[in-house]
């Protein structure tokens, strides 16, 4: 009689080293999947009860990397705008990412495109936080004054997509600080806490030749934001950011608020958010000096940063704050159990448990010497970058498309 055998699971990623701390593992495991979900994890799982077995030895395998800040709204622009915004998959599974978290692309008047138009036709799971501006940053700025803020309609659109909006944007930027000061962000807080959701808060940039907005952050991390509200850009070295002291001072001169401190004893959440302009290694030293350990880093992403840098994509990130003395399993805890946790998403993201949608990076840890860039033009030199192989969405297994790096999206050195 000739023996058969039979095909339990549709995939089986095989061989791989297991970084989940939402269950404390970090080891040679095996991944069994079965209509879309996970359906084992365990070692030496046999190769003969999977339809197909994807070969992860030397790799990474995470749960599915959530990117919690980028701008994924691809096709709603104004006729007379420039494109700024990516197509989801370019920044999510096409960069081995399964989950991206618009962040106030859009707002109450024209959310239905990134609704009904965007995330359909996107293979990676697509979140949002609209924008508490009304037609969000398809218009910049999109806050002037009060007129452009429409809270009873924001509240509505939470209140009727909870399945997809999970929090509410905006940015403590000029003009709009100039004209309401501490009222933006407590018009924006009345929107989120009327749709049950968190704020994000973009702090920074503030222009130059308005320093008594740029005094805003302590009353903000002090008087507006609560347990579960994110700031994001804490690594920004703009004015308005999180760290004092005269901007291009030494990186000693440089000191963390302590109102930021504070907020996080509250349950404030700190995100890098580091974006084409929002980041420099002097101020994430400056953070990382002071006990600021960020809870999530995200990518910020947009047409101009993925095309002409200096940032790429969440795994080229995830390499830029190892560069900096972050640990491996500190960067993929940030994108995957914090960042679901950040999203109040725990149960369903950020770890590889039984029964749930088996959404899976596969990750290669690149020993070298590259060299990592930021926008103010300084670098900073690292042994380890991070290239994505594949993100597994649902059980299916999704293409790469590197995009303008062809060396797997690594920094000058690879």
């Amino acid at each position: 009689m000739i023996p058969t055998f039979t095909q339990t699971y549709d995939l089986l990623i095989k061989g791989g080293r297991v970084l989940d701390a939402g269950q404390a593992i970090d080891g040679q495991r095996d991944i069994a999947i079965a209509a879309g979900r996970i359906s084992r994890i365990e070692a030496n799982i046999d190769p003969k009860s999977a339809r197909r077995v994807l070969d992860a030895t030397g790799k990474v395998v995470t749960p599915g990397l959530v990117d919690i800040h980028t701008h994924v709204a691809g096709g709603l622009r104004r006729a007379d705008a420039e494109e700024t915004m990516l197509p989801p998959d370019v920044t999510g599974v096409g960069a081995g990412v399964t989950t991206v978290v618009d962040q106030g692309s859009t707002g109450a008047l024209n959310i239905g495109g990134l609704l009904n138009y965007v995330m359909p036709h996107a293979k990676t799971r697509v979140l949002c936080f609209i924008n508490v501006g009304t037609i969000g940053v398809m218009r910049a700025p999109e806050v002037r004054d009060a007129s452009d803020i429409d809270v009873k309609a924001g509240i509505a659109a939470i209140l009727a997509r909870p399945d997809v909006i999970k929090g509410v944007k905006f940015r403590m930027v000029s003009p709009a600080v100039r004209t309401l000061g501490i009222e933006l962000p407590k018009l924006a807080k009345e929107m989120a806490d009327g749709g049950g959701v968190p704020v994000m808060v973009h702090v920074g940039d503030i222009l130059k030749d308005d320093p008594a907005a740029a005094q805003l952050a302590p009353r903000l991390l002090s008087e507006v934001l609560t347990e579960g509200d994110i700031v994001t850009h804490t690594m920004s070295f703009h004015p308005g950011a999180l760290l004092s002291g005269a901007i291009g001072a030494p990186g000693s001169q440089r000191r963390l608020l302590p109102e930021a401190k504070e907020a996080r004893k509250r349950g404030v959440l700190f995100d890098v958010g580091v974006g084409r302009a929002n980041f420099s290694f002097e101020a994430a030293k400056a953070v990382l000096d002071a006990g600021i350990v960020p809870d999530t880093l995200s990518s910020d992403l947009t047409a101009g940063s993925r095309y002409a840098g200096p940032t790429y994509s969440l795994t080229e990130c995830m390499g830029k704050l190892m560069s900096v003395g972050l640990s491996l399993a500190d960067v993929v805890r940030m994108t995957t159990s914090n960042a679901a946790k950040a999203l109040r998403m725990q149960k369903e993201l950020g770890s590889l448990q039984t029964g749930r949608a088996a959404d899976v990076s596969v990750l290669e840890v690149v020993e070298g010497d590259f060299v990592f860039h930021d926008i103010t033009g300084a670098t900073n030199r690292g042994r380890r970058a991070v290239r994505p192989v594949c993100a597994v969405r649902a059980g299916e297994v999704m293409p790469l498309d590197y995009g303008p790096r062809p060396w797997g999206w690594l920094p000058d050195g690879a």
